[in-house]
């Protein structure tokens, strides 16, 4: 039996207490935990969070500047080291990293992630209007592409021309149990004693891109309606022009500058709300910890993870950025009431350490994998539609939206859609449906000899003991299945726990209907979305709208829905058997299936052929 762990490598510039080097020293604390053989390279073994590595986490310092001296420097340690993986952060980093990859000779899979939008970066000089063309050039030198957010990886194709499909979304390790209880401990600052007082925090380098001069300005403002406070916690180079700007707005005496802190969730949970004007962001980390502490969250829409988070203003207060007068404004008002702390530590939840390093485990064996145990580049599950039925049930939603899919041959031919192919690669679970697809997944090792359907699992769903317990919302392609199906639920008492909604008629150019669907189901909050718009468009709506739509698993099943109401009669069980469903489906609806089934039918072949080559190289 293979080792369940990995060697795996970090990379990253030092220990400074910056948002990406406090991530990556969580994330590889933890995986050192769970049994990982966890190695720590830093260009320079300086900074804050000296002191935080852990005994047991082996580190190595290189001692160079420079992508090139890196790069050779780098590449040496792989070739000691041998890691089976690299996760390497920070854009020279990940150029340096690509490099060395390719001059160290090792059989190490390289992993870069992106933290910030290269778009933005662009403005800090050629160093960084560089990065966007070394990118495209060492790209295929990367096993995966991790960006932090669904902007930074949209801004991240943009600018390089890598495809979309090629990046995988993982958000930052942020919750941290043993955090969260140290929230309990003394009053880290005396204004912090005093709940009469509003008291609003900022935590970060105190740098252009986080616009600390913004807040100084609008909280000159927001003490003309009241008594307030305001803590600074960081250091940077603005720090002797914002001292001299509190002074000239005569605010001096209301605002504290604490400098760096180890541990801003002490001062955070006890604040009235977290205050974040950046001008552009990767994610947002200090917005996630704010919100595991019950904290709300005042913060300027910027490009690109702050309105994820906060799902576009409707978990905390969004402002224009640089907008001192909007966001003196938002800082008015009892926010703790408008912003339960119960909601926000439940969407806080989402960012777990424990829920990135499952996604962190599972790319590692993404890229690790042996190449028998996948077929047409997909990661089949080996569970049948009454396993699938039971994971809904008793899995909980966990972090972002997690896609199930029933590949057939049609599915295997729409393959070649960019956007279909990164849904099919991100989705949780993948069973093989139609006979032709499931024989060959076998073959390879991939799945069990048998296909799910959709049809199938959705039954068993709906047949399933606890299914009182769930709720689903059902994106229905026509008026008339939304009708039949309120039919459907009223009987069974499921009023209430189910909810429904017509997709529009173009979901692809119809933003208004999309973004009314959209803020239906991110207000009903269901365990389970089902989706019967059929392929490409369901999986393609769900991965495409990731990033507002709420934790919950997503059931692309196409007819399933109108088989179970009866609209759509099924083939009887064996033609089913014989793997012969298709034959029935085609003399209901000869005109639409025929050239649908006969593509798919003459691209199998290729498919076939064309993944053998890829599993040969």
């Amino acid at each position: 039996m293979d080792d369940p762990h990995y060697a795996i490598a970090f990379f990253m510039h030092d220990l400074s207490g910056g948002g990406v080097e406090r991530m990556r020293l969580k994330l590889a604390r933890a995986l050192a935990q769970r049994g990982h053989r966890v190695t720590l390279i830093v260009q320079f073994l300086e900074g804050a969070l000296r002191d935080q590595v852990p005994e047991n986490l082996k580190v190595v310092a290189l001692g160079t500047s420079g992508v090139a001296a890196s790069s050779l420097a780098l590449a040496h340690v792989l070739r000691i080291v041998r890691p089976q993986v690299l996760v390497s952060s920070l854009d020279h980093n990940n150029i340096a990293a690509m490099c060395a990859g390719v001059l160290s000779g090792a059989r190490t899979s390289i992993i870069i992630c992106q933290h910030n939008a290269l778009s933005a970066e662009r403005a800090l000089g050629w160093r960084y209007r560089a990065v966007p063309i070394c990118y495209r050039l060492l790209s295929p030198y990367a096993a995966a592409i991790v960006a932090v957010s669904y902007g930074v990886a949209d801004d991240l194709a943009s600018i390089t021309g890598i495809g979309r499909e090629r990046i995988v979304v993982i958000a930052n390790p942020v919750v941290d149990t043993v955090e969260v209880q140290r929230q309990t401990g003394s009053f880290p600052h005396p204004w912090l004693e005093a709940p009469e007082v509003p008291v609003f925090v900022f935590v970060g380098r105190l740098v252009p891109q986080k616009d600390p001069q913004t807040l100084l300005e609008a909280f000159a403002r927001r003490l003309l309606t009241g008594p307030a406070r305001l803590i600074i916690l960081g250091e940077g180079p603005l720090l002797p022009s914002l001292q001299a700007q509190a002074d000239a707005l005569g605010i001096a005496h209301h605002v504290t500058f604490s400098g760096f802190v180890t541990d801003p969730a002490a001062w955070v949970a006890r604040a009235h709300a977290l205050v974040m004007p950046s001008r552009y962001e990767g994610f947002g980390n200090v917005i996630v910890e704010a919100m595991a502490c019950g904290t709300p969250v005042i913060a300027a829409d910027c490009p690109h993870g702050p309105a994820e988070i906060l799902r576009h203003g409707q978990l905390g207060r969004l402002v224009p950025i640089g907008d001192a007068s909007a966001l003196a404004s938002a800082m008015e008002g009892d926010l703790r009431t408008l912003f339960p702390a119960r909601v926000l530590r439940g969407r806080a939840a989402a960012f777990s350490v424990a829920a990135c390093v499952e996604r962190h485990e599972a790319l590692f064996a993404h890229v690790r994998r042996a190449p028998t145990r996948q077929a047409f580049g997909l990661n089949f599950s080996q569970l049948d539609a009454a396993g699938v039925a039971n994971l809904l049930v008793a899995s909980p939603r966990g972090d972002g939206v997690r896609l199930i899919v029933t590949p057939n041959s049609e599915h295997i031919r729409l393959l070649q859609r960019p956007t279909f192919a990164a849904a099919y690669r991100d989705a949780a679970v993948i069973c093989p449906d139609g006979k032709p697809v499931a024989l060959y997944a076998w073959l390879r090792g991939a799945a069990a000899p048998r296909s799910v359907t959709g049809c199938d699992i959705f039954h068993e769903l709906v047949c399933h003991p606890a299914l009182p317990q769930l709720r689903v919302f059902v994106v229905a392609e026509a008026a008339g299945t939304q009708a039949r199906l309120i039919d459907w639920l009223t009987p069974r008492g499921l009023i209430g726990h189910w909810e429904t909604a017509t997709a529009p008629a173009d979901v692809v150019h119809d933003h208004a209907g999309c973004a009314t669907l959209l803020n239906a189901i991110a207000a009903f909050a269901p365990d389970v979305l089902v989706m019967t718009l059929g392929a490409p468009v369901s999986e393609e709506f769900v991965h495409s709208h990731a990033a507002s739509l709420p934790p919950c698993w997503a059931l692309c099943v196409g007819q399933a829905v109108r088989v179970e109401l009866g609209l759509v009669r099924r083939a009887p069980s064996l033609l089913r058997a014989a793997g012969l469903e298709w034959v029935w489906r085609v003399v209901q609806e000869p005109r639409r299936l025929l050239p649908r089934y006969y593509a798919a039918a003459t691209w199998l072949p290729q498919a076939i052929y064309r993944d053998l080559r890829a599993q040969r190289g």
